[in-house]
C-alpha cells in the first residue's frame, strides 16, 4: 500500500487543530467586543471566562495532547515505508473520533459521549502502535 497514504488522516488532524484555533479566536473576539473579558485574560488566564471561551479553549488544548502520539505514530509509518491496510484504518478512526470529540465538547459537551468517543481514539490509538511494533 502506498505509503504516503497516511499522511491525510494526519492532515485531517492538522485541520482541525486549525478549525478550533480559529473557533477559538472567534469566541475570545466575541467575548472581547462584549466585555465578557478584558485584556488580562488574555495575557495571564486568569480570571474566569464565558463558558463558550473556557469550552473553545479546552477543546483547542486537546489536541496537544493525543493527538501528539498519533503524529509520531504517523511519521514513524511514515518513515517505515510500509503501512498495511489496518495502519490506515486505525488512523482514519482516529482522525474522525477526534472530530466528533471535538464536536461534542463543542455543542453539547455532553461527558459520556465525549469520553465513549475518547476511548474509541485512544484504542485505534494503541492498536494502531501494537501493530507498528509488532511490524518492526
Amino acid at each position: 500500500m502506498e505509503s504516503s497514504l497516511i499522511i491525510y488522516p494526519g492532515f485531517a488532524v492538522v485541520c482541525l487543530t486549525f478549525i478550533l484555533y480559529t473557533k477559538n479566536r472567534i469566541e475570545v473576539g466575541k467575548a472581547f467586543s462584549e466585555k465578557s473579558i478584558k485584556g488580562s485574560y488574555l495575557k495571564f488566564y486568569q480570571d474566569i471566562p464565558p463558558e463558550q471561551v473556557e469550552i473553545s479553549r479546552q477543546t483547542l488544548k486537546n489536541q496537544f495532547e493525543l493527538p501528539v502520539l498519533f503524529y509520531f505514530l504517523i511519521a514513524l509509518l511514515f518513515v517505515k515505508g510500509s503501512i498495511t491496510q489496518l495502519d490506515l484504518i486505525l488512523a482514519w478512526i482516529f482522525a474522525v473520533s477526534r472530530y466528533i470529540h471535538a464536536y461534542i465538547r463543542l455543542s453539547s459537551n455532553y461527558v459520556p459521549n465525549r469520553a465513549k468517543m475518547f476511548i474509541v481514539g485512544l484504542i485505534a490509538l494503541l492498536a494502531g502502535w501494537v501493530n507498528l511494533i509488532i511490524g518492526l
